[in-house]
């Protein structure tokens, strides 16, 4: 009986022992410092380093120490729900050379390790970023910051330059959505329609989507060397152009004016701007650009 107990008991010990090794409370890992944005765009995508976070982790250890890196609110989608990150590794200006998630873990070296992580958000506003230290599901470390995500500021703009061919003018329509924020534009609906003044009635209208990038510009036509929209006025009959593949095409008569309309939406936010071909109906002026 005695002996039964003693193995009973030895076998306990044994089990604690590894118990303890597997989950060390007494590994010496601390974050040492966190190198971040204290503004990032929404949607912002890799540019120049804008989207990242460095963490650094400091392992006082004499061997390496496995950890898990966890975070809350590095991601977060469009429902304001916080998403798993990557750890990324040797970027260089096109690819990553290793990218792991956040859910797996990672090996640190002794001493200092610089670890990046990506962060991205579908949502405007404050975000508190949360990072954790794991190891064998023993919080070592954590830290926080703050970041402030921003939208982008999106204007729209008009632009057209006029040329004579015999009897008629025509007037090549240009259409620009524009981002003067940090925030990058996704999916911004834009319409560009050809109105008459007159009867409030549209003529020619399209619809594009764009999306437009942090600090430039997006052109409305996606056809290369082409005008978004075209007005041919004429003092005789006017022609059998089509002028493909432009979709905004309107045909009249010299001294007839058409209201010219570019609105964009983005989310909650509308911006738009006309203008009337010509300004004047007996213009004379080559351009407007």
């Amino acid at each position: 009986m005695r002996k039964e107990l003693f193995l009973i008991l030895a076998g306990i010990i044994l089990i604690s022992v590894i118990v303890w090794w597997n989950y060390d409370s007494n590994v010496d890992v601390n974050i040492k410092e966190i190198i971040a944005p204290k503004t990032l765009g929404v949607d912002t995508l890799k540019s120049d380093s804008l989207n990242q976070v460095i963490v650094v982790v400091q392992n006082n250890e004499p061997r390496p120490v496995e950890i898990k890196l966890e975070t809350d609110n590095a991601f977060v989608d469009e429902n304001g729900k916080s998403r798993d990150t990557y750890i990324v590794f040797g970027y260089d200006g096109l690819t990553y050379s290793d990218i792991v998630s956040t859910r797996d873990k990672i090996a640190l070296q002794p001493g200092e390790n610089r670890l990046t992580l990506l962060m991205g958000y579908k949502v405007t506003g404050e975000q508190d970023v949360h990072i954790k230290i794991i190891n064998n599901e023993i919080l070592l470390d954590d830290e926080s910051f703050t970041v402030e995500v921003l939208p982008p500021e999106n204007t729209v703009e008009l632009t057209y330059k006029k040329s004579t061919d015999g009897n008629l003018e025509i007037y090549e329509i240009n259409a620009y959505v524009l981002n003067n924020g940090q925030g990058r534009a996704e999916n911004v609906e834009a319409n560009l329609s050809i109105i008459d003044p007159k009867t409030n009635k549209t003529i020619s209208s399209e619809t594009v989507y764009l999306d437009v990038p942090a600090y430039s510009k997006s052109s409305f036509s996606t056809w290369k060397g082409h005008a978004a929209g075209i007005i041919e006025l004429s003092s005789g009959n006017n022609s059998v152009e089509r002028y493909m593949p432009v979709q905004v095409v309107a045909k009249g008569k010299v001294g007839d004016q058409y209201l010219v309309k570019l609105t964009a939406k983005w989310h909650e936010e509308n911006v738009e701007t006309e203008i009337l071909i010509p300004e004047e109906p007996d213009e004379k002026g080559e351009n407007n650009e």
